[in-house]
């Protein structure tokens, strides 16, 4: 069957689909008369199978290990459930700050600042994970590398969408000789480099005030320039 109809019964877009085969993660036969893509049902089953697995943010990396049997579907999803159920228990204390805010402090004048801040760092040293502030620095980049970017590369291609950020992100640890785990998929990934988590971005720019050399632009083509890695000590898989 053509790439069309497959997008229809996976609902997984055409791009998707030629990034997955770009990827690996599946192999159609081509015709020998046009050599046009022609997907069987084997492909299709494929890639639902990676539909699902994507749902749960397993990375492609895993999903590749899976395929080929270096590592079984249960112990890769072993490890996304320990990250799922320390996230969970992390957000819950979260929660708890947040709602017992909202039921002592009614005014923001009458709030006790220093009180809950202290909640929070003490909470903090304990592994529980509230917003990083120093991201709202990061989203302003303009052009200038921030001091406290751990890593920055320049892609290869422009980024415009999570899976070309994947991509790229891929072939910077493959020209590292890196291990690369994808721990979320997203414009914002977190992913584990040799075992170190890291919070990924993109360089944005401040609106109407930036360099237009962070972009790449082309006729054909717009995407952001630049990618940086954030170390997140206390990310706990």
């Amino acid at each position: 069957m053509r790439i069309k109809e497959v997008e229809e019964i996976t609902g997984i877009t055409s791009k998707n689909i030629r990034f997955y085969e770009k990827e690996g993660l599946l192999t159609p036969e081509r015709k020998p008369e046009n050599l046009y893509r022609n997907y069987s049902d084997e492909d299709v089953q494929r890639l639902k199978e990676i539909k699902l697995l994507r749902k749960f943010g397993i990375s492609l990396m895993d999903i590749k290990r899976v395929q080929d049997g270096s590592q079984s579907l249960s112990e890769c999803l072993d490890r996304y459930l320990l990250y799922f159920n320390q996230q969970m228990k992390e957000m819950v204390k979260v929660i708890n700050l947040c709602e017992e805010i909202q039921k002592k402090e009614t005014e923001l004048q009458d709030l006790d600042a220093d009180l809950y801040l202290d909640k929070i760092n003490s909470a903090e040293k304990g592994g529980t994970k509230f917003f990083n502030i120093a991201k709202d620095f990061a989203n302003m980049a303009k052009g200038v590398i921030p001091v406290h970017a751990n890593i920055y590369f320049e892609p290869d291609d422009p980024i415009m969408n999570q899976f070309e950020f994947a991509e790229e992100l891929e072939k910077f640890a493959q020209r590292k000789g890196m291990s690369l785990t994808m721990v979320s998929l997203s414009m914002r990934p977190k992913i584990l480099l040799d075992g170190k988590a890291y919070d990924c971005a993109l360089e944005m720019p401040k609106f109407l005030h930036f360099p237009i050399s962070i972009f790449f632009v082309s006729r054909y083509n717009f995407g952001y320039r630049w990618v940086y890695l954030y170390e997140d000590p206390l990310f706990i898989w």
